[in-house]
């Protein structure tokens, strides 16, 4: 590998646009800014000579390190800009940014007025998208949505083939996937928890072999590839890629943060992507060498590149959306450059640019910062105009702000021709309520200075901090004291939660949870980092069988949670199979995965015929048998079969259909029990 220094492109002037009116006497706007609001993008202009823009030989990829400095400048210039926010709270700073939003309106009246599915602005920056770029031909097609939770693009195309065709038209097939929230291996910072589209189309989910769901792992990649060509019986005709990484403790790192996964989504995209086909990636800022050269190689391979910032994007954000059109996947040289590729992610070696910078032609790279001055442009434009309106408290601008959402919104359906589509035609028409709970729970509270100070205390005073930090919970749950949950079945019924084993990559570290609320997770991971042992093992969790049998649920020697956890309950049920008890009782125990949920819901509803969840006088889960006959043949057959399952798959992750866990009564009380012993086991090592 070889290094180059820094090279300079010939100066490209500042392209200056329309700065907001800080005064007026009038609240007039006028058709051309509201206009500006929809009409932020850029399209690269291929040469028409000889000298096309080709991909090089393969064998020339990947070979050095380079930064284009005139690029740097901007990103220095921009970063300049975001930082002035460092020292403004994140709540107050986001809930300004969302009143100033000129987009603000727009999905209230989405979902009120017209009725449309699981809208988000996700569901609105793809529905501007779709209209404003031929990605969809013709009404029959196959779809594949990369890093797609919490589900809205998919939501979003399929009002819009409604709208757009007749029923009788549309053939669609669709597969999706994302960092799997069912997999507590996860970091919760890095996918969205919100599952609740998810659940009611599972069949539509691809978590590849090891349950992850992560698309950074070739592996992954062959296999989501497989399902797509079984699945679609042919490629994909459109692939969208809206995938980031929480970047808030790192702002001015986004672009080189998200590196990896842009790499891993554009060469899954390539390799499954049919002839003629289209793809939409998100990326942030365009300043790195590694961005550029991956916006080379998708003008090399498709017919049409553009740049686009929806109007329903946040304006001060740094997402923009890359739009190809027309995929030439016979491209001379592709074949042997996604070869590269493939090696390059599986060694997570591609945090070199693919081309050197000789290879990337001079008129490619002067549009290029054409496009880059344009979008920091706008986005310092909006920065400015926030501050500005927050710390001179302007009556002005905010009224003008209002005026102008009103006008964005009426221009939002005037142009998109939004309207409604009958309810059947919606994905979840048969699943009422399924979409009636948001999720909003903030993660990061303060400013950004203030979070940075934090980590530099001593850990005493981190700790001082924690225990402030549990009363605030306590006062934001309301517990039950007493029995949450009781759950009695006789005998002679037949469960209608049979066994259905999902098999993955071993849980090594409790990174998240679906079953404790968020706030409570933040504080697990907080306290966590300054312990030397598991919060799990808090308050000696175990399960007594008969009043007799003690099993621990921590022991020494384990060298991850996933076998702690493993060996745990396979003690458990191999008690269970040898002495068929009347009663089993797990005290001071939280089920924070679905491996432990799962079974103790298979348990519940196969072996067992009563369910009881406590809190008082202790912290415990019981199950028993309706009368002291034992088992019966039912009984017997289930958990022969538990125990015949555990003895012969050692990466079990779950039981039962995870559809029998969530947003249900017991997945509920299940959630309300996990915090509320968590916060006990918090108590306990805090306060002694």
């Amino acid at each position: 590998m070889s290094a180059t220094k820094c090279e300079v492109l010939p100066q490209v002037e500042s392209i200056n646009l329309p700065k907001p009116a800080m005064a007026s006497s009038s609240d007039h706007i006028t058709e051309e800014e509201v206009n500006q609001v929809f009409e932020k993008k850029f399209g690269y202009i291929k040469p028409k000579t000889n000298s096309k823009w080709v991909l090089p030989p393969a064998a020339q990829l990947f070979q050095e390190f380079y930064q284009i400095e005139t690029l740097q400048q901007l990103k220095r210039t921009l970063n300049s800009v975001k930082g002035k926010l460092n020292d403004y709270a994140i709540e107050e700073w986001s809930t300004h940014t969302r009143r100033m939003d000129p987009s603000g309106d727009i999905t209230w009246r989405l979902k009120n007025e017209i009725n449309a599915e699981f809208v988000t602005i996700a569901w609105c920056k793809l529905y501007e998208c779709l209209h404003k770029f031929p990605l969809v031909k013709k009404p029959k097609l196959n779809t594949l949505h990369l890093c797609e939770a919490p589900g809205a693009f998919i939501s979003a195309l399929n009002h819009y083939l409604y709208s757009t065709h007749n029923k009788e038209q549309v053939e669609w097939k669709w597969l999706s996937t994302t960092l799997n929230p069912y997999y507590e291996g996860n970091p919760f910072g890095k996918m969205i928890s919100d599952h609740r589209f998810m659940l009611r189309t599972l069949d539509h989910w691809l978590f590849h072999e090891d349950f992850t769901g992560n698309i950074m792992c070739n592996q992954n990649i062959k296999h989501m590839h497989e399902r797509c060509l079984e699945y679609f019986d042919g490629d994909a005709d459109l692939i969208t890629a809206d995938g980031s990484i929480d970047c808030v403790e790192n702002p001015d790192c986004q672009e080189s943060n998200t590196s990896i996964l842009h790499f891993a989504e554009i060469f899954a995209a390539l390799t499954i992507l049919g002839n003629g086909g289209s793809f939409v990636l998100k990326l942030f800022t365009l300043f790195e060498a590694i961005t550029v050269s991956k916006l080379f190689l998708l003008n090399c391979v498709f017919e049409e590149v553009h740049v686009f910032k929806p109007a329903t994007s946040k304006r001060g954000n740094s997402e923009n959306y890359i739009i190809c059109l027309g995929y030439k996947k016979d491209t001379k040289h592709l074949a042997d450059t996604l070869k590269i590729m493939k090696k390059n992610l599986d060694e997570q070696n591609n945090l070199l640019p693919i081309f050197g910078f000789k290879q990337l032609p001079k008129d490619f790279l002067m549009q290029h910062e054409v496009c880059t001055r344009i979008f920091m442009n706008h986005q310092i434009q909006a920065i400015e105009s926030n501050i500005y309106v927050y710390e001179s408290k302007s009556k002005y601008m905010v009224r003008r702000s209002n005026a102008m959402r009103r006008l964005v919104s009426k221009e939002f359906f005037k142009r998109y021709q939004l309207k409604s589509i009958p309810a059947q035609l919606k994905i979840l028409h048969q699943c009422e309520n399924s979409l009636e709970i948001s999720y909003k729970t903030g993660v990061y509270k303060g400013s950004y200075s203030e979070r940075e100070q934090l980590k530099t205390k001593p850990k005493e005073q981190q700790i001082y901090i924690l225990c402030s930090s549990v009363n605030e919970l306590e006062k934001l749950f309301i517990f039950k004291n007493g029995v949450l949950y009781e759950e009695l079945r006789r005998s002679t019924e037949k469960s209608d939660c049979g066994l259905k084993i999902y098999i993955g990559k071993p849980v090594a570290k409790l990174e998240s949870s679906l079953f404790v609320s968020l706030p409570v997770l933040l504080l697990y991971h907080k306290l966590q980092d300054l312990l030397t042992y598991p919060i799990v093992c808090q308050n000696s969790p175990k399960c007594i069988i008969n009043n007799d049998v003690e099993i621990p649920f921590c022991s020494t020697g384990f060298i991850s949670f996933a076998d702690m956890q493993l060996s745990f309950f396979i003690a458990v049920v191999n008690a269970i199979y040898k002495l068929r008890p009347t009663a089993v009782a797990f005290e001071n125990m939280a089920f924070l995965t679905h491996f432990s949920v799962s079974l103790l819901r298979f348990l519940s509803r196969n072996v067992f015929t009563e369910l009881k969840i406590t809190t008082d006088p202790t912290h415990a889960i019981y199950i028993k048998c309706e009368h002291e006959h034992g088992f019966t043949d039912a009984a017997v057959d289930a958990i022969t079969s538990l125990h015949g399952s555990l003895a012969n798959k050692q990466q079990i992750l779950c039981f039962t259909d995870i559809s029998e866990l969530h947003r249900n009564k017991f997945g509920n009380r299940i959630m309300e029990y996990n915090n509320q012993i968590l916060i006990k086991k918090f108590k306990s090592i805090l306060f002694g």
